[in-house]
């Protein structure tokens, strides 16, 4: 058992250096040098000679394997990376929806006409097209590779699943033919499934039913605010199927026949690889199903299934099958999560026991039924966070503080929705009034989550983020005393209660001082400050006690509402005096819906919806700001509002022949020198004109570039007029060019200094 451990975490670890630390072509060499220094091995003896041989020998296997795989199934994504090509592909997957167009996962088997090595790629693309797995399609795209070839701090969360190309459209897909579709009938069921279960619940559930039963999102998604609660409130990881599905499918299974009895195995099995082809193979059902393997199959060999052996034999499997699933984000939460219920679960439920045992709490009734419950469920949740609470806030910049009462309040009635859920749906299939009857029950138990993720996600806090260093310095005392009383002093249950009151106080301690610090280092308290979303715009003006915002939006996978949060919660800002949108596209916009569910928003100015295609994002927001109780100032007239020391002028929308004209352009007047910035959105040359024929702009200190740096935005004239002393430009990763040429030449040439957040972050510029 522990040899099999050490083989598996010396070759994950090997994965890492090699996917992370290691050029290529480095990975023959340094493999040969571990083979030769498990050499050193001779020079022990008994175990720790066969140790030294599997840590260096697993070390150079993992290293040659990573190379070989790259090598071998890797390469043709070089061979298309950052070009255009016309190439022939199957659909694995039904299309998803996205903010902008769809995506749709494929599997390419021709190059220019020429058979290739099948390489997975995930098309992006903006028209309408009916596609199902198994079509055969042909198109020209411009492909980027996944895997970080090149750059090692770009490794793309696809390549853990085995998608090695980004592939943006350029032009038409067509379809040419079928790879047969009954290969792909797990995909296709799924697909039905989450379809029937959209037919049998409410609307208000069931975009999160659908997300729970088969990891279907796309419903989800659209629901920012619903979204927005359950990451919030830390149980997110419910509609992304994990391990914890796995674990609920087969403990369902088990409720009818005994998990010893080789029934079970051969009905377990297949519903097992079933699911797991339904929910897509990613890395963590793989983890799960893996190890549900062990558990069915080791009665029928007569043998005791040990957690530690599979977790390992999972861990090999997977970095065998893919080295590039060790990015997983998923994947790291899955071992982290398992790892720690296999560790501390039995201990916490253990203890509680012992403790409850000398009450009458703990005796044969009914209330000791839910006594042991309750235990069990405390040991579970707090044993699974345990060691999953360090990644979060390094992967998400964040940790959901009420996560462990969310959980122990929840997934109860999660496991309910989820298993009967499933059944309702497949029922569904049979006769739809019985499906409509077992969802019943499931609807009660969905409404049921959702309004306890909604009320805990509104708590103040419930929610805080990594970039303050006071939560990391809270972080780090709350594991070292987790550490000194676990290890070192071997703690009973009883000495744990003076620490965890210790940290409950730590905790709020940190979340008092925090505004007061945020408040203490600013100058004056304004500021004006162009938030780092990516491919978007996010401005925050402070002025003293008073906060504004302009825009908060993002088409690069940033989610500018959590950035724009998370930069308030730092500086102890907790609501918004106003929210100002520029227009409705979702570089300016998609980040609202988040950013009205977790902040208090007193109004919000906009541009009158106009009848056009982008009304419904209008309306969407309207709706939700009403409902989180924010004025709604439909600007149609130059408006100016006063916020402290600081001045905002709104102008309206001056041209309507075009989205981006549609939109509002603010001047900030800020502190007692008159600090002047400007905000023009996406609005182009002509709207420029436009705006300084309709008011006087003068000379300004800041200029936020148009558009993004489009060459299109920023005219000759717009600088000539308003002489910036400084441009900014909000700018990410995009295929569209931004920032141009044309624009950086024309900043440089009036010798105006550049400012960008692809390359500084946030910027902030201070006026007193």
């Amino acid at each position: 058992m522990r040899k099999l451990a050490t083989a598996a975490f010396s070759f994950a670890a090997a994965i890492f250096l090699a996917l992370y630390l290691l050029p290529n072509n480095w990975l023959l060499i340094a493999g040969a040098i571990f083979a030769a220094a498990s050499l050193f091995g001779l020079l022990f003896k008994n175990d720790m000679r066969i140790r030294i041989f599997i840590v260096f020998i697993s070390f150079a296997v993992g290293l040659t394997w990573s190379w070989a795989f790259s090598a071998t199934f890797t390469a043709s994504a070089g061979e298309l990376h950052d070009q255009f090509a016309t190439v022939t592909a199957v659909v694995t997957e039904f299309p998803a929806p996205r903010t902008r167009g769809y995506h749709v996962e494929v599997r390419i088997r021709q190059h220019e006409g020429k058979d290739i090595r099948p390489i997975g790629a995930r098309l992006r693309y903006f028209r309408t097209t009916e596609l199902q797995p198994g079509d055969i399609i042909e198109f020209t795209a411009r492909f980027s590779r996944t895997d970080g070839f090149g750059d090692l701090d770009r490794i793309d969360g696809l390549s853990s699943r085995g998608t090695f190309l980004s592939a943006l459209i350029a032009g038409d897909i067509e379809v040419t033919g079928s790879a047969g579709r009954w290969r792909y009938f797990p995909q296709r069921l799924s697909y039905a499934i989450a379809g029937r279960a959209d037919r049998l619940f409410p609307d208000d559930v069931s975009p999160f039913i659908q997300a729970l039963i088969v990891g279907r999102r796309a419903d989800l998604r659209a629901d920012a605010e619903l979204n927005a609660a359950l990451t919030a409130s830390g149980i997110i990881h419910v509609v992304s199927v994990s391990g914890l599905h796995v674990t609920f499918l087969m403990g369902f299974l088990a409720v009818f026949i005994d998990r010893k009895k080789r029934l079970f195995a051969m009905i377990g099995l297949p519903v097992l690889f079933l699911f797991m082809m339904m929910t897509g193979l990613n890395p963590p059902v793989v983890r799960a199903g893996i190890m549900q393997l062990f558990i069915i199959c080791a009665p029928i060999f007569g043998r005791k299934s040990d957690s530690i052996t599979s977790i390992s034999a999972a861990l090999l499997i997977l970095l065998v099958m893919n080295p590039y699933s060790a990015g997983s984000i998923g994947l790291h939460l899955s071992f982290a999560a398992t790892i720690g219920l296999v560790l501390f679960a039995p201990r916490i439920h253990l203890a509680f026991t012992h403790v409850l045992r000398r009450t009458k709490l703990y005796d044969k009734s009914i209330r000791a039924h839910a006594v042991r419950f309750v235990t069990a469920s405390f040991a579970t949740t707090f044993a699974a966070i345990s060691l999953t609470i360090p990644l979060t806030a390094i992967h998400f910049g964040r940790v959901a503080i009420i996560s462990p009462i969310t959980n122990l309040l929840t997934l109860w009635a999660v496991s309910i929705a989820f298993t009967f859920g499933m059944a309702a749906s497949v029922l569904g299939f049979i006769f739809m009034p019985l499906g409509s009857i077992v969802a019943y029950p499931v609807t009660i138990a969905a409404r049921y989550t959702l309004d306890i993720a909604r009320a805990m996600a509104a708590m103040p806090f419930a929610s805080v983020y990594s970039s303050n260093t006071l939560i990391v310095a809270w972080l780090v005392y709350v594991y070292a005393m987790f550490i000194t009383f676990t290890v070192f002093l071997r703690a009973r249950v009883r000495q744990y209660l003076t620490p965890v009151c210790l940290m409950v106080i730590a905790l709020c301690a940190v979340l008092l001082v925090t505004p007061l610090v945020s408040e203490a280092s600013a100058i004056d308290g304004k500021a004006i400050t162009v938030l780092d979303v990516g491919q978007g715009q996010s401005i925050v003006i402070t002025s003293g006690e008073f906060t504004a915002m302009i825009d908060c939006g993002s088409m690069s996978g940033e989610n500018a509402g959590s950035i724009a949060h998370e930069f308030l919660m730092n500086q102890g800002r907790t609501t918004l005096d106003i929210l100002i949108l520029t227009h409705f596209h979702s570089d300016h916009a998609n980040g609202i819906d988040y950013l009205l569910t977790r902040l208090s928003v007193s109004a919000i100015a906009i541009p009158a919806p106009d009848g056009s295609y982008m009304s419904h994002i209008a309306e969407d927001i309207i709706d939700l700001a009403r409902r989180r109780g924010a004025d709604i100032i439909y600007v149609t007239e130059t408006l100016q509002v006063s916020l402290g020391d600081a001045v905002l002028m709104l102008y309206p929308p001056l041209d309507e022949r075009d989205e981006n004209e549609r939109g509002l352009s603010i001047l900030s007047i800020c502190g007692s020198s008159d600090f002047r910035a400007l905000v023009t959105g996406d609005m182009s040359s002509a709207g420029e004109r436009a705006l300084l024929r309709f008011a006087y702009i003068p000379t300004i200190d800041m200029l936020v570039v148009g558009h993004h740096g489009s060459r299109r935005s920023t005219s000759e004239e717009l600088l000539y007029a308003t002489r910036p002393g400084l441009a900014v430009i909000s700018v990410g990763r995009n295929s569209f060019g931004h920032p141009s040429y044309e624009t950086l030449t024309r900043l440089e040439v009036r010798g105006i200094p550049v400012l960008r957040t692809d390359i500084m972050g946030h910027i902030t510029v201070t006026g007193s």
